[in-house]
């Protein structure tokens, strides 16, 4: 299984993508691996025709204008990685603070805390009187420091209410088997 690239990765991914183009572009040994290694990643992105076209030969002669390609290049397979992510896997849901507090267990206003000591690993809060949505693919820290995907979360109470509704129905079956019986004798 693909290891997903959460939000806060995306994020960033995309905060430092002019950093790490510098790097590829200027700052390996050589500037002949820059190139080699922009076009292997541009090749690989070729089903993604539109970007491809756009790039020529030219960008090579000029190291500003090729770290600017690069970034460009970058940035898109960001998008078509976390784009084919959502699609092969699910798409990504987002779950208001009240929803989280039903998955989690607690109050609204302990989510609100949560979401104030970044426990939501690289979201932020949407400011007053709006209203938060927070993503699926976004890192919760559990007071171990252990790291956990809301979407897991989720998953693991959906699971259980799962369990509980069908040992609700089995004790419904058993009930009305006692009843018959009775109303039998």
């Amino acid at each position: 299984m693909m290891m997903p690239i959460t939000y806060s990765e995306k994020n960033q991914f995309i905060k430092n993508s002019s950093h790490i183009a510098e790097e590829l572009a200027l700052r390996l040994n050589d500037f002949n691996d820059s190139v080699l290694l922009f076009k292997v990643l541009t090749h690989a992105l070729r089903n993604n025709e539109s970007i491809v076209q756009e790039f020529d030969e030219a960008i090579f002669e000029n190291h500003a204008a090729f770290q600017k390609e690069f970034e460009a290049l970058l940035k898109h397979a960001l998008y078509v990685a976390t784009d084919s992510q959502v699609a092969a896997a699910m798409q990504v849901e987002e779950y208001s603070p009240s929803q989280l507090a039903k998955f989690f267990g607690v109050s609204i206003m302990t989510i609100h805390n949560w979401l104030d000591q970044d426990r939501f690993v690289g979201f932020k809060k949407a400011g007053s009187n709006k209203h938060n949505k927070i993503p699926d693919d976004t890192e919760f820290i559990m007071a171990s420091g252990k790291r956990v995907l809301v979407r897991d979360v989720v998953s693991m109470w959906n699971k259980q209410e799962a369990e509980t509704i069908q040992k609700a129905e089995s004790d419904l079956d058993y009930y009305t088997r006692q009843i018959a019986y009775y109303e039998k004798k």
